[in-house]
């Protein structure tokens, strides 16, 4: 009997051409070594990063061991964020033309270096770019399994190459098809998101996952109205003003524009109301001649990112929260402002048909015309307004940061499994057989009888010898 890697042990009888296989525990690992590769992290502020720290944290509760592997940033930028010794960062350089995404070399002796040392059983991508190529490579040259999350729908964002004249819709299906065919599983977190890739072509095992979050940081019971009345008058919000809250990331698609462009009809019903809008991006400054065009500017506030530990503040800020995007594939800011307790206003998408039911979780528009009637309706309605925001908590708890860990590591195990699998059929024919409990974890495994040939020849040439 000889012991093998791990809790396997491994007996062979040689005359009779059987190996078996015992596995003292099951035929999964107890903790697995994860590397999540990723283009952005802390300090940028988007779903990715967010869906990246929540998987890590919930998979080290679970008794992994999680390295993440993403670009280099200033550091400047670096100073603002917590350190995390699980963090490996590889130089790269900024993106001039989408900022503040950046770019690392795919080919690094570092990184391989790390794989070895940390002995990776899977490998988890974020990103169909830089950091996902040296994932490819590194799951190429040391046969560890990809799962890959598609978290962005990339025929919606061709505009940012050379404004959509280098790139087209068409190119970014085909290379999400490719990228997709590296990987032995993939995670998205949406039907929605699941379809596209199936029409694309796509035919590796897709599992829908949404994307969880930690909800207690969000919930109105842990912020008390004295921290929420300080951080309104440190940011100068006048208490008695309605304020109208979109959160997340300033960028083209998604399309804060529209509410922009509905202000001056929005402060006819409510003059008094604020816009306060709270992120950064690549459309901040058209966003702010928007609102001096407009003749809104005083009653639009534009705050810039918050960090992200104290997010959970900002949401209390708002007396309802509103979402132009339709091209969301987390809807990471629904679930936060549904776990915050303040009503949704969002646009009529499949993305979030399961999230969010018109009237019921909160309301649904279609045409940005329609934007000023239903704030002027919510806010107007604090039963109305309480309802939606109590159905939408209660809606919320099913997309825990706990579920999401789980549902992710048991893919990684189903994965691994598949992976054994197809490695076992190149060598040998598996024989199941019927065994007593105390055998029932045992494999019987024949050779192939190609390797009995070659083995014989080989013996037959040695006794010549």
């Amino acid at each position: 009997m000889v012991k093998g890697n791990g809790d396997k042990i491994a007996t062979t009888f040689k005359w009779f051409g059987i190996i078996m296989y015992a596995n003292m525990y099951s035929a999964r690992e107890k903790f697995m070594n994860v590397a999540i590769f990723t283009d952005t992290y802390f300090p940028d502020i988007n779903g990715v990063t967010s869906s990246v720290y929540t998987l890590s944290e919930e998979l080290k509760k679970r008794g992994h061991n999680v390295y993440v592997f993403t670009v280099s940033e200033p550091r400047s930028e670096l100073r603002k964020t917590k350190k995390d010794a699980s963090v490996y960062r590889f130089p790269s350089i900024p993106i001039l033309f989408i900022k503040p995404q950046r770019a690392a070399n795919p080919f690094s002796i570092r990184l391989i270096r790390l794989i070895k040392r940390f002995r990776i059983d899977i490998i988890h991508t974020q990103s169909e770019f830089f950091m996902g190529f040296m994932a490819v490579g590194a799951s190429t040259s040391f046969r560890i399994p990809i799962v890959h999350t598609y978290h962005t729908m990339l025929e919606d964002y061709t505009h940012y190459i050379a404004h959509g004249k280098l790139a087209t819709p068409a190119m970014a299906r085909q290379y999400s098809k490719t990228y997709c065919g590296f990987a032995s599983s993939i995670i998205v977190p949406t039907e929605k998101v699941a379809n596209a890739l199936r029409k694309y072509g796509v035919k590796k095992p897709i599992y829908v996952i949404p994307t969880g979050i930690n909800l207690i940081p969000f919930m109105k019971e842990n912020h008390s109205k004295e921290e929420v009345l300080a951080l309104k008058k440190k940011l100068g919000i006048n208490p008695a003003w309605p304020i109208i809250l979109c959160l997340g990331r300033l960028a083209k698609e998604k399309s804060v524009d529209l509410l922009l462009s509905q202000m001056p009809d929005v402060l006819r019903l409510i003059p008094e109301a604020r816009l306060l809008i709270v992120g950064t991006g690549p459309e901040v400054e058209n966003l702010k001649e928007l609102s001096e065009s407009l003749f809104v500017s005083d009653h639009v506030i534009f705050l810039g990112a918050a960090p992200y530990r104290e997010i959970g503040s900002y949401y209390q800020l708002g007396d309802v929260f509103v979402c132009c995007s339709t091209t969301e594939t987390q809807g990471l800011t629904y679930y936060e402002a549904m776990a915050a307790g303040i009503p949704i206003v969002a646009r009529r998408d499949d993305c979030i048909k399961k999230i969010l039911r018109d009237r019921v979780d909160g309301r649904l528009f279609d045409s940005p015309s329609d934007i000023p009637g239903i704030l002027h309706d919510v806010l107007a309605d604090p039963g109305a307004a309480e309802m939606y925001a109590k159905n939408a908590y209660t809606a919320v708890a099913s997309y825990s940061s706990t579920a999401f860990g789980e549902r992710v590591e048991d893919v990684y195990m189903h994965t691994i499994d598949r992976k054994r699998v197809r490695m076992g059929q190149k060598k040998n024919s598996v024989v199941k057989i019927p065994m007593p409990g105390a055998l029932s974890h045992l494999r019987l495994v024949m050779l192939h009888p190609g390797n009995n040939k070659k083995r014989h020849k080989k013996n037959a040439h040695n006794n010549r010898k």
